[in-house]
């Protein structure tokens, strides 16, 4: 099989809408070995794929880039799933052969620069650039459109360190996850949900302990944001997205967990009031979705309906 070097990026729920372009590639005959954020190592464990971090430091960047180029061989291809200009320079310099959608004035850099398609969903995007690729090499692909899950393989040590957690930190059987924060703005406009913590009360009411496990360097924001929530420690995606397998529901906005839980197609709420579920709700064909960048932000009664609805009580 051929080697394809694949670059992630840089955000976690863009990582899993690539899920099903990158099984395209495997089921088409090519070998992904993945460049991304050092946090997504821990994310794609289970998918058995190589994986080779970034840092952001130039230098070190270009000569783990390079090395990995003579590692492949002649002439190595390469995917760009990000649309950036840096993405297309990194592969560049390292020699590979990259293809990529002609974004951000980048069209020089490609050796195989792709028609950037119409609107449609993120994870349909990522599809398109594999399928795309593998016909301009060539080769041809093994379906035409992307499977309805995203189908995250976690390994074993996930599951393992998902009931040591729940041991550990004493979780109650039925709990619900919740993720409050969803940093940055989206337009100018904030991309939280501003009424979590009057959950709380309504899960508890039904025998559901509300949890949270806030990224790295985010715990006081959490606290702030729902502070009737039992808040832990951070852990890894991996942990996560285990652990979002276990839960009775998974109530987030449109961030980076929400796509953690698609990925293992966890039972799951998402929030929406600044995006568009058609382009990056999660691709769970289960997932409940409130609001939307037309309709503005969910009221409290319209996600205490859909909670009531998913989560019976005791």
């Amino acid at each position: 099989m051929t080697n394809v070097l694949c670059r992630l990026p840089n955000h976690v729920g863009d990582c899993c809408m690539t899920l099903p372009a990158l099984k395209l590639l495997e089921d088409s005959g090519y070998t992904p070995m993945l460049v991304g954020k050092r946090w997504a190592e821990d994310l794609f464990a289970g998918t058995g794929y190589r994986f080779d971090p970034i840092e952001g430091h130039v230098t070190e960047d270009i000569t783990r880039i390079r090395y990995l180029s003579n590692y492949v061989g002649p002439k190595p291809l390469g995917i760009l799933f990000p649309n950036s200009f840096s993405s297309a320079l990194l592969f560049r310099m390292g020699n590979i052969q990259s293809a990529g959608f002609k974004t951000d004035m980048r069209r020089f850099l490609l050796t195989t620069p792709l028609e950037e398609p119409g609107p449609m969903h993120e994870v349909e995007r990522f599809f398109r650039v594999v399928y795309d690729a593998i016909v301009a090499w060539g080769g041809t692909p093994a379906y035409d459109k992307p499977q309805t899950h995203l189908g995250l393989r976690l390994m074993l040590r996930h599951e393992a360190a998902a009931r040591n957690l729940i041991e550990r930190h004493q979780i109650p059987k039925r709990f619900a996850l919740l993720a409050p924060v969803a940093r940055g703005l989206h337009h100018g406009k904030t991309k939280h949900w501003a009424y979590f913590n009057a959950l709380c009360p309504v899960l508890r009411s039904l025998g559901v302990e509300p949890i949270v496990f806030p990224s790295p360097d985010e715990e006081i924001i959490n606290q702030r944001a729902c502070p009737d929530a039992t808040i832990l420690p951070p852990t890894t995606l991996g942990n996560y997205a285990a652990l979002a397998q276990l839960a009775e529901v998974v109530i987030a906005n449109d961030s980076g967990i929400s796509h953690v839980a698609a990925s293992v197609s966890a039972k799951q709420i998402t929030l929406m009031g600044v995006t568009t579920p058609e382009r990056t709700g999660p691709w769970n064909p289960d997932a409940v979705v409130l609001g939307s960048a037309n309709a503005g932000w969910p009221s409290i009664d319209e996600v205490t309906t859909a909670i009531k609805a998913m989560v019976k009580p005791e």
